[in-house]
């Protein structure tokens, strides 16, 4: 018994090209600009443990002196000032950040869709390929073809 499979071959797509997988990371990278690469880094060092540790230390040691030697005292009106500064600058830094951190991620959805496809196209050949070879060796393939529109029929749907 010759049975033929029950879905047929997507025409133009040749099972055995594998396109290689991207390296995202690599690929953002190279997507950015000189200034948006410090942006990164500026980003990502503010975001540390370390950062606000040294913050806290530099306001500290700040206050200690201006009350010491009268140069900022209380309300430290020259930290205030300073420190507002540094905010707005680094408001913009951050968003920067953000935006970049966005494309990134959007980036990488974008390359596991792709994946994700490729691998469910492999799947549904490899399906198609033991459906055939069950018939070819005279094995009772309904049950199999059932389940395979069970399955099909569940994803399609919503």
């Amino acid at each position: 018994m010759n049975a033929t499979p029950a879905m047929p071959v997507t025409p133009g797509l040749d099972a055995t090209e594998h396109p290689f997988v991207h390296d995202v990371n690599q690929e953002h990278r190279d997507s950015l600009s000189a200034t948006e690469k410090l942006c990164k880094r500026i980003a990502d060092s503010t975001g540390a443990p370390v950062a606000l540790g040294l913050a806290v230390l530099i306001q500290a040691v700040w206050i200690i002196v201006g009350i010491a030697t009268k140069w900022d005292p209380f309300p430290f009106a020259f930290l205030l000032t300073v420190s507002n500064v540094l905010q707005l600058i680094l408001i913009f830094i951050l968003a920067v950040g953000q935006r970049q951190s966005a494309a990134h991620a959007e980036l990488r959805a974008e390359h596991d869709h792709d994946s994700i496809s490729r691998l469910l196209y492999h799947q549904e050949l490899q399906e198609r390929i033991l459906i055939e070879i069950a018939g070819k060796i005279e094995c009772d393939v309904e049950d199999i073809k059932a389940m395979v529109a069970n399955l099909a029929a569940e994803d399609s749907t919503p």
